[in-house]
């Protein structure tokens, strides 16, 4: 049977020349870039190559690269890693509140640190109030998170304007770029104290992600015991993963235009086959070219999904929670949706490879499970 993927927001398919990469450390070799003999030397020249193909994607200092597992762990390194080294009287850090969970959860821990931690209103397109951040801002604030693109909408925060107004109280800022890296843009241009990306988000492996920390930005480890990662970080770096992960980093780079475009060529070919079945949930807006988030009144979201992912196509919606039911989103309902409206919204994310014509196809199979479910 014929499928589609149209969950790459979720993660992409491993790129060939990532998969190449990797071979040679996943044939028995040993791989401890911390050891001091010939094999720990050539794992840690592998690792510093890596790590060089990051910090040139970002424009930063190559010691600026903080290898991570994932960019889950990135957020919490970001946010829990300022705050534990941030003893003084700056108390209250504040997040958008259409953040992924790798940011928004970590709002327990804070609190038991002593932090206070406020959400900033989002707009209609999730995107940052920046007035609801600025009546926030003050002397006590420590640092600010919020993402380049939401995961779920694709609609894109206008960084330098967040770290602006954060600049003129000596505020920190940390963005997750997991959305939008390596083409997230140079550090410098967006002014952030902190960035965080995921491999996988990208054609590279899973397991492995990245923390950019700005020099002089004081970060403490949540993983101790060894003095790996500028003491960030302990553990035994993954050199496989980031090999192949610095080869797709590259890929995409030296792809940037002709990946951009073969995305909203695809994306803008599956909404023109949907036509009128869905409402459009971010017409017109700044988006990133592969999303393409719709809402299909009178459809429950789950029952589409299920029905989809039997006749060929894989899309997602909300957040799946440990009963494996989808929950409303926490994105809908920070712009505003109601949680019957949330239950109504799919989320469908072209990849590069995606083709114009699988596009058609998949939008085709959507039509026809909307209308099998509304008649149901």
């Amino acid at each position: 049977m014929r499928r589609v993927f149209l969950d790459h927001a979720a993660t992409t398919p491993l790129l060939q020349v990532a998969r190449d990469a990797m071979l040679p450390w996943l044939d028995g070799r040993p791989a401890n870039a911390s050891s001091l003999h010939a094999s720990g030397r050539k794992a840690k020249d592998a690792l510093d190559m890596a790590r060089e193909t990051f910090s040139s994607a970002l424009g930063c200092l190559f010691g600026e690269v903080v290898f991570t597992s994932s960019g889950t762990e990135s957020c919490n390194l970001a946010l829990v890693g300022v705050a534990l080294a941030h003893p003084g009287q700056r108390r209250r850090i504040l997040v958008s509140a259409a953040e992924h969970h790798a940011v928004l959860h970590t709002r327990p821990i804070l609190e038991r640190l002593g932090f206070q931690v406020d959400l900033v209103r989002v707009g209609p397109d999730a995107t940052v109030d920046l007035d609801d951040l600025q009546s926030k801002l003050g002397d006590n604030v420590l640092l600010v998170s919020v993402m380049q693109a939401n995961n779920e909408v694709g609609t894109l925060n206008d960084i330098p304007a967040i770290v602006a107004a954060a600049r003129k109280h000596g505020v920190l800022v940390h963005t997750d770029a997991v959305q939008t890296f390596p083409l997230c843009g140079k550090v410098d241009g967006l002014g952030v104290d902190l960035l965080s990306f995921a491999a996988h988000k990208f054609g590279g492996p899973v397991g492995v992600g990245g923390l950019y920390v700005r020099g002089g930005t004081p970060v403490a480890p949540t993983a101790v015991g060894g003095g790996q990662e500028r003491e960030m970080r302990a553990g035994t770096e993954n050199i496989a993963a980031c090999v192949g992960a610095a080869a797709a980093c590259q890929r995409n780079i030296d792809s940037a235009e002709m990946i951009e475009a073969a995305k909203s060529g695809a994306r803008d070919a599956f909404l023109l086959e949907l036509g009128d079945t869905a409402v459009f949930s971010m017409p017109g807006s700044s988006k990133l070219p592969g999303h393409a988030h719709v809402r299909f009144p009178g459809v429950d979201n789950e029952s589409l999904l299920i029905r989809l992912d039997r006749m060929g196509v894989e899309a997602s919606a909300g957040a799946a929670c440990s009963s494996g039911s989808i929950e409303p989103s926490h994105v809908l309902l920070a712009m505003g949706w109601s949680e019957a409206e949330a239950r109504e919204a799919v989320r469908f994310t072209i990849g590069y490879e995606t083709s114009v014509d699988d596009a058609f196809w998949a939008a085709a199979v959507v039509r026809e499970a909307v209308s099998a479910v509304r008649s149901a």
